[in-house]
């Protein structure tokens, strides 16, 4: 959980940074159009042999896809949740003064949120799974690993049991992730602002 956390949180980093360039500039806009319609197609995992080749067997070779799973989704929702604000809703918050961060963060975060929600999610199950397949291929390389690696190693000695209690947990912690944090956090903003029935 640990290195997810620390690839997932540097995704959404690293999507922010490339979104707030994107709103700022045209040709930036472009570029993030461009880059993600090529990247978001490409699967984090077949990145797994460049990883190795470049940063060797460990935890920098699964961040470096874990990020990659997590930086185009988000960056491309983000995106779209801030070109979806409608210029009205813009030009309300210029007349109230508001500018710069305080403009950000009162008018296009709050607006662009259900975007914003709908990447974390994409993302958080993209990161999720390119895990499991990184431990899998990791334990089969170093002897050592998450579930992807418990479950490898329970197929090779025919624990067909361990298998799929390997198999459900993978699945329950997805379902625990989605209903304890997203949905609370969704039911706290955007269904309470009237913006999601």
């Amino acid at each position: 959980m640990k290195v997810l956390s620390m690839g997932y949180i540097g995704g959404i980093a690293a999507a922010a940074i490339l979104s707030a360039l994107a709103l700022g500039s045209r040709l930036a806009s472009d570029l993030l159009d461009t880059l993600t319609s090529m990247f978001n197609l490409l699967p984090a995992i077949a990145l797994l042999p460049l990883s190795l080749l470049w940063f060797g067997l460990g935890t920098p070779s699964i961040l470096f896809v874990l990020v990659h799973a997590v930086v185009w989704p988000m960056a491309l929702n983000t995106l779209a949740g801030f070109s979806a604000i409608s210029p009205t809703l813009r030009l309300v918050g210029r007349n109230y003064g508001l500018q710069g961060p305080r403009y950000i963060l009162l008018i296009l975060i709050p607006a662009a949120l259900p975007s914003i929600l709908t990447g974390l999610k994409t993302s958080w199950a993209f990161a999720w799974r390119t895990l499991i397949a990184a431990e899998l291929v990791f334990g089969v390389s170093s002897g050592s690993g998450g579930l992807g690696w418990f479950i490898y190693e329970r197929k090779n000695q025919l624990e067909t049991d361990d298998v799929f209690a390997g198999l459900f947990a993978i699945i329950l912690i997805g379902i625990l992730f989605e209903n304890l944090i997203f949905r609370t956090i969704e039911r706290q903003t955007v269904f309470r602002w009237g913006m999601r029935s």
